[in-house]
């Protein structure tokens, strides 16, 4: 394994190499379509790269509950090599991808379907999303930030923040109803073929839009479907069609209006230095409604963000106009993480550090860690953030030390006195490190 390992960091660079020769060729020929692409998705090292990325992400099996550690016992180059050769072929056949359904976040008995495919099937659909997606990676919007690239959720957020300081006050905060599940397949294969002519190529991605469904329900029953439209969310691939669909409406905004169209997958907002219209609002819903998309009325208004406690809530973030400090008759864009993070990142903590739980102090740490490290990074790139961090820090301290409380019938001196020393002593991370004091014995 280890010397697979190596190989897989030596072709890396090999395919970064070749991916930046599609985009210079994509970014200077806008007309041009790509005729020689499916041979590339057989070779071998863009195989390899395709595994290390999926490896890298995880996941849980799909539907033949083959995991990494399978594959790779039983030798990763021969199971590459069968895909290519099957690639070569033109045998290559998807499995179906297993429906599950995960609780929405914040949203008691609201479920998200999730397409779990088989590790195979994540490999073929990777490997042709680093060969296509350089291709229209330059022509992609650049208001978008979904799935791209050196491009995150947080470089929306900037972006958002720097627009509204600019003058763009005026904010449509839209969502897209069912977006991944109700994606006309002919529409978005008619915009692929745009860019690619190669028709082994565009069979393939036929091929990943059709893959079959299966789901078992509560009784054990399987049903098999064959998707009609839409692209499952789970799928390697999914990210990138979702991105190429919504391009022209993001450049039709950008072309046509004076706006300026901010995306993140099915979310966006669109700012403007004027009042909305109910004709421009109306417009945006139909021009969305002749791609065969619909706008989520519950989760879309209008926003003047020129107002005092005028505030939406965009991929986490709070934007929100208050008061100065120092004059009431000014205001200043506040940008913060909303409240709904807040109670998620709260619920987090709280399903590691309760009551009755078998792990000891490290342990428990070693969990906490990587949440506070995760959520410090993400909200630490855009606003002020320093409020929040110290409630959430104080939360997870004040949780260690109700736990400390309960570790047997008599009062536990685990954490005490002092718990936010003997916490950071133990090597649990916080928002912000305080400064302890210098005093002897302190």
């Amino acid at each position: 394994m280890a010397a697979e390992i190596a190989k897989m960091a030596s072709t890396q660079l090999k395919v970064r190499a070749f991916q930046r020769k599609l985009y210079l060729a994509s970014k200077q020929k806008k007309d041009f379509r790509f005729y020689s692409l499916y041979d590339k998705v057989c070779r071998f090292d863009i195989l390899m790269e395709s595994y290390r990325q999926c490896r890298a992400n995880g996941g849980s099996p799909g539907c033949d509950g083959v995991t990494f550690s399978d594959i790779e016992e039983k030798g990763l180059l021969p199971w590459l090599e069968e895909i290519s050769e099957s690639l070569w072929k033109r045998q290559y056949k998807p499995q179906a991808v297993k429906r599950v359904f995960i609780a929405k976040p914040g949203q008691p008995g609201k479920f998200r379907p999730l397409g779990i495919p088989t590790i195979r099937d994540r490999v073929v659909p990777g490997a042709s999303k680093i060969v296509i997606e350089p291709i229209f990676e330059a022509d992609l919007n650049d208001g978008s930030y979904g799935y791209r690239p050196k491009r995150g959720a947080a470089d929306a957020a900037k972006r958002i923040e720097s627009s509204i300081r600019e003058g763009f006050r005026y904010v449509y905060d839209a969502d897209i109803k069912g977006y991944f599940d109700n994606i006309p397949h002919d529409r978005l294969m008619a915009k692929i073929e745009r860019r690619i002519s190669d028709k082994s190529m565009l069979a393939l991605l036929r091929q990943f839009l059709r893959a079959p469904v299966l789901f078992t329900d509560e009784n054990g029953a399987v049903t098999i479907t064959k998707p009609e439209m839409g692209t499952p969310q789970g799928g390697v691939i999914s990210p990138l069609f979702a991105n190429i669909y919504l391009n022209d409406f993001s450049n039709l905004i950008m072309a046509k209006t004076p706006c300026r169209i901010i995306s993140y997958a099915d979310d966006f907002v669109i700012l403007h230095r004027q009042p909305y219209t109910e004709r421009q609002v109306q417009w945006f819903k139909e021009k969305l409604a002749s791609q065969g998309l619909t706008i989520n009325e519950a989760k879309t208004r209008v926003v003047d963000m020129r107002t005092q406690k005028a505030e939406f809530d965009f991929l986490g973030f709070t934007f929100k106009m208050v008061a100065s400090r120092w004059s009431k008759s000014r205001t200043y864009l506040r940008v913060q993480p909303s409240k709904k993070s807040q109670e998620r990142f709260k619920a987090a903590i709280r399903d590691i550090v309760k009551h009755r739980t078998s792990l000891t102090l490290s342990e428990l740490i070693a969990k906490v860690n990587p949440i506070v490290r995760g959520w410090r990074n993400y909200f630490n790139s855009c606003g002020y953030p320093n409020h929040i961090f110290f409630k959430m820090g104080w939360f997870v301290v004040g949780r260690f030390y109700r736990w400390a409380k309960r570790l047997s019938q008599r009062r536990s001196k685990c954490l005490t006195p002092d718990p936010l020393k003997k916490l950071m002593q133990a090597g649990l991370e916080l928002f912000r490190p305080p400064l302890l004091s210098p005093v002897k014995g302190a």
